[in-house]
């Protein structure tokens, strides 16, 4: 005959507490006594219910689940984000929850308090930047590390990219080559990481004449450099998926990227590479590994990590 599944509402009935109380204790939640939870993680106990999981959460005071938030996975920076961290988090035994949040900061506000209910260890967020109350919130519950943007005034952890050292790189390798006009074609205004991109650019390479913003996305950046007439000398695109179609429009329109135009990108993904797209290159690798390290010691640092220039075909 087939044993019967323990429920929560058994653990709860022999406790003598609610199906909520129960949940509460196994998400570690702070608003328990000690006393209950001693009561529910021994009816846990008793009872076998999830022993491998939840009951030695509350023994330990860890879940080994890992939060991850980033604004775009259609982004290759994101992308490859999220499968290094996945990478990392396999060798080490620990489970991911993860949340696009197409770039919307409502969004970001709302996932990113549902993962600190859940109970997760530490939350990895790559944030939108122009909106950051919510991320000092609850940062004496839970491990917060902010990846790729810098917080000063914030009380959490931080892989930061010194963006505007990356884009000047960017600046003075143009400004070394002879150019005279270059386009910048940017993403959010409000954005910390566009802001930082700009002035680090400019700080390299002197006054720009032309400055657009567009969302995020391939599409955008094609559709614009296919129907405007006059071109610059160079572009310096915001990242590379936004360079990948500056690249196309170009090639349909019987320009030739690197001889004719030049373009540049920032991230150095691997559509970088297959492109010969000569960008900034940030090391996503490197910078897993040092959140994961932060975590795993509970190291509230604020680490800088520089991007480098990587020349190719297109530039």
């Amino acid at each position: 005959m087939k044993k019967k599944k323990v429920t929560i509402k058994d653990v709860a009935k022999l406790s003598g507490t609610s199906p909520m109380t129960v949940s509460r204790v196994i998400n570690n939640h702070p608003n328990v006594s000690e006393e209950t939870k001693k009561r529910v993680l021994n009816a846990i106990e008793k009872l076998g219910y999830r022993p491998d999981a939840d009951a030695r959460a509350i023994r330990t005071g860890k879940t080994n689940r890992i939060g991850i938030i980033v604004s775009d996975i259609r982004n290759p920076f994101y992308s490859e984000m999220v499968g290094h961290i996945e990478d990392v988090a396999n060798e080490k035994k620990m489970f991911i929850t993860f949340s696009d949040t197409s770039r919307d900061v409502d969004t970001e506000k709302r996932v990113f308090e549902e993962m600190i209910h859940m109970g997760v260890d530490a939350l990895i967020i790559a944030p939108e930047g122009f909106e950051i109350e919510h991320l000092s919130r609850y940062a004496d519950r839970t491990f917060i590390l902010s990846f790729g943007v810098h917080l000063p005034d914030l009380p959490i952890a931080e892989v930061w990219i010194d963006e505007e050292a990356g884009a000047r790189q960017a600046g003075e390798y143009l400004k070394s080559r002879g150019v005279k006009k270059v386009e910048l074609l940017m993403g959010n205004p409000r954005k910390f990481t566009t802001l930082a991109r700009i002035s680090g650019f400019m700080k390299g390479f002197g006054r720009i004449e032309r400055l657009r913003h567009f969302r995020v996305e391939y599409g955008e950046t094609y559709r614009y450099v296919k129907e405007v007439e006059e071109l610059p000398e160079a572009f310096f695109c915001y990242n590379d998926l936004m360079a990948a179609g500056v690249i196309k429009a170009l090639k349909e329109k019987g320009i030739t990227p690197g001889k004719d135009v030049l373009v540049m990108g920032y991230d150095d993904a691997y559509i970088a590479d297959i492109l010969e797209l000569t960008t900034v290159k940030i090391p996503i690798r490197k910078m897993v590994e040092i959140a994961f390290e932060m975590i795993e010691k509970n190291k509230k640092e604020k680490i800088r990590v520089e991007p480098q220039l990587m020349v190719r075909k297109t530039a």
